[in-house]
Order: structure tokens, then sequence, then C-alpha cells
């Protein structure tokens, strides 16, 4: 089972527990597919239609961030790379800006080695044909590294208006 929201909360597994709890009275629909110690990855039918439900509802200061996720990838800079400009194509329009904002390291493919996060950031820019905002964005490519059942590495993605994440505590996505 993928999952498709991203929800980072304070850590312990009380708060755990409370932040899960709310979730599940304000969304019903919401299954669990792994838990860090303070990130929690879901799956929900419809991720922007969740944040846009949470945004609307009075939530815990336990929440930080809550991040809709459009495609989970391996966590390869030029994987990921080649599938930001596709997902750009699609849903960033010709007169809009846009941001990359990452999270987590990504490797390079063909070493297996780190990827520096400023190369990183310049070759996914790269591949979208968009132009760049880096302090007013219409749009953000968000890309976050996460550990799936604690050990395989996977890097999410996501292309979207920066008001269709939530960000409690920071504000920014």
């Amino acid at each position: 089972m993928s999952f498709n929201l991203i929800i980072t909360h304070e850590q312990g597994g009380e708060n755990y527990r409370a932040v899960l709890s709310e979730l599940r009275r304000i969304l019903g629909d919401l299954a669990v597919v792994d838990t860090g110690p303070s990130v929690i990855l879901a799956k929900v039918p419809d991720p922007y239609k969740a944040v846009d439900t949470l945004r609307g509802a009075t939530l815990s200061p336990l929440i930080y961030r809550v991040v809709p996720v459009d495609v989970v990838l391996d966590p390869f800079v030029e994987v990921v790379a080649e599938e930001a400009g596709r997902l750009a194509e699609e849903k960033i329009p010709v007169d809009k800006t846009y941001r990359v904002t990452l999270h987590g390291r990504l490797y390079w493919r063909e070493t297996r080695l780190p990827a520096h996060t400023s190369d990183a950031i310049r070759v996914i820019a790269e591949r979208v044909k968009r132009q760049v905002s880096l302090t007013h964005p219409d749009y953000v490519v968000y890309v976050r590294c996460v550990k799936l059942y604690h050990r395989r590495r996977l890097a999410t993605l996501t292309v979207a208006p920066v008001e269709k994440f939530l960000s409690l505590k920071s504000g920014k996505p």
C-alpha cells in the first residue's frame, strides 16, 4: 500500500496517538501506512481535499505540517528531476512561478552516493521549464525523503500551489 499524505508532528508516543485520533476524527477515512519518530505516512482518498478539510478545522498545536503527495519515487536525483519536470509541465501554468524545496537526502543513481542539497535542487530545477521565484512562488515543487518501514528510502514529490500545503509552525511549505 502506498501513501499520499505526510503529517509531521511533535515527537513522542502520546503526541502520535493524540494527532492520529484528531486526524481520524476530522478526516474519517485515513489509513496509516507507516510512522516515524514525528512523521505519519497515510493513505486518504484525496490528499488535496484532506489538506483543505484540515485547513478549515481547528487543529492541535502538536501538528506541524500536512503535505499531499503526488507520487512516491526512488530517492535518486535523476528520477525525481525527470518526474518533477513532467508534473510541472502538467500542473504549473506557463505564466506562474515556482520554487524547489527539498527535505532530506537524495542520491546519485549511478554512484549511489548522497547528492549535496544545492546540486540536487539545481538538477531538479533545470527540468522545470517555468520562472523561478524563491521568495514568493505561485507553486512549490516539494521533495521529501522518507524511510518506509524504517529501512527503504523513498522520495515523495508534490507539485502544487503554495496554499495546498498546510504548515502550521513555520508558515511555509
